[in-house]
């Protein structure tokens, strides 16, 4: 008390709180560093190399097949996604950044077939059928970040529309088969396939799902449970532990398929093993998208890199429905297949994609090392030095040969040393040496960095 009394009785003095700056003897406030968002990735360097190969052996192949590029905006109207995707897939309930811009609810699309839909229908290319398409580029999730799965990542798809027999599902997977062993990675891939039958099958089988998990209703998550009076069959592609084993137990969807179904979906698999394409039947497949029907299908890593969860790195299916579903006007044939190209990646090895080297690195050099000063390049006569470097340098890119022109850091990287040991960084193959001497005798030096050999040469014969 007496302690009390005493911290009370003291003159009251207002104690300034300091920054960490500042008790650093810095009287500037301490500015957090600039950080990424959550879920998202910085890509350069090697790992951006791996993309551009994947996506370039992605256009090749779809060139191949005839497909043609398609461009749609990353963000659309949010029915977009809302009205196709289904109201109870995760995606919906839980991944869409969507946001209110004045009157208009906008998404950031979560996922590439929707939005060329939207585009067919809006550019009434619904009425010039068929149509082959192939694109590229970001999708957005808001989902819990793990290994190969981010909340921005990129996909290379492909979309057909206007075809309906079995043989376009056929040659949508060789597509995707070839593509995945152009990328020659050091794994293998294990392709499963399932039909989601015609409307008419499926129905049947809603019920007889519905039946059975309301039954062991007990035994599910709290997620699957909410789902049995929705959309029953979501519950199949659930990866809770608790709902596996009753999913396992499940009726399987083959035992109800109709005739049509039936035919159908065995002619895709006589075909597959035509084709020589090994496949096994996953009765328990069935996508995360409430638009597929028929053929849906998966390319899954055996590799142990990407874990179980995350092993899938394309998959597709058939969704003849979707352009109705969406406003068309009539019913259009449709079926696609998009790859992860963030998984892809992983498994890519760093020396599968060739560099390209640079061939020559413009180095202007001066005995008196009064042009490589740093402040002394304002001076006409420096300038001079410099233009003529860049002249040269324009020359060569004119000739398609991969120039690099090298710019004085400052004066403490001035040593001619100095600036050859940085240009071997760059890896180039040639460096010109360009200095006052050269310039007068219209002649350059040209330095082989792999042979480690010099000659000087006329300007006019440096391309050669």
């Amino acid at each position: 008390m007496y302690l009390r009394f005493m911290l009370r009785s003291l003159p009251q003095q207002r104690i300034p709180i300091r920054t960490i700056s500042q008790v650093a003897g810095n009287p500037i406030n301490r500015i957090e560093p600039a950080r990424s968002v959550r879920g998202t990735h910085d890509r350069f360097g090697i790992e951006n190399e791996k993309f551009t190969h994947i996506q370039k052996i992605g256009t090749s192949i779809a060139k191949l097949y005839c497909f043609e590029q398609i461009s749609t905006p990353i963000l659309e109207f949010s029915q977009v996604f809302e009205r196709t995707l289904g109201s109870e897939s995760d995606i919906v309930g839980k991944e869409l950044y969507s946001f209110i811009d004045h009157d208009d609810k906008l998404t950031l699309r979560p996922e590439g077939t929707a939005g060329i839909v939207r585009a067919l229908i809006s550019n009434n290319m619904d009425r010039d059928l068929p149509k082959r398409f192939y694109y590229h580029g970001p999708m957005f999730r808001r989902e819990r970040p793990q290994k190969g799965r981010l909340r921005q990542f990129e996909q290379f798809g492909i979309e057909m529309f206007g075809y309906e027999n079995p043989t376009s599902d056929i040659e949508i997977i060789e597509m995707a088969w070839a593509f995945l062993n152009k990328i020659d990675t050091d794994t293998s891939f294990e392709l499963e396939i399932n039909s989601l039958a015609d409307v008419e099958s499926r129905a049947h089988y809603r019920e007889v799902v519905k039946d059975y998990l309301s039954q062991n209703a007990s035994r599910l998550s709290s997620d699957s449970v909410k789902r049995i009076s929705t959309n029953p069959l979501r519950v199949l592609d659930s990866k809770n532990p608790e709902d596996i084993p009753i999913i396992q137990n499940c009726p399987s969807i083959t035992e109800f398929y109709n005739t049509i179904s039936a035919e159908r979906f065995n002619a895709v698999c006589q075909g597959l093993q035509k084709l020589e394409i090994p496949y096994k039947i996953n009765p328990r497949l069935v996508r995360g998208l409430d638009y597929y029907e028929d053929t849906v299908f998966e390319f899954k890593c055996t590799d142990s890199r990407l874990g179980a969860s995350q092993g899938t790195v394309l998959a597709g299916g058939r969704y003849d429905n979707l352009v109705q579903l969406m406003g068309g006007k009539e019913k259009v044939p449709g079926i696609g297949w998009a790859a992860g190209l963030n998984r892809l990646a992983a498994i890519l090895r760093d020396d599968i994609v060739v560099r390209e080297r640079p061939i020559a690195v413009v180095i202007i050099q001066d005995r008196d090392k009064v042009i490589l000063s740093a402040g002394n390049y304002s001076t006409s006569n420096n300038m001079m030095f410099y233009c003529y470097g860049l002249k040269i340098s324009k020359v060569l890119r004119s000739h398609n040969i991969k120039t690099i022109f090298f710019h004085i850091p400052n004066a403490n990287h001035s040593s001619l040393k100095t600036i050859l040991a940085n240009v071997v960084k760059t890896n180039a193959s040639h460096a010109i040496l360009v200095g006052e001497k050269e310039i007068m005798n219209d002649k350059v030096i040209l330095k082989d960095l792999d042979l480690r050999i010099q000659n000087e040469y006329k300007l006019e014969d440096i391309t050669n």
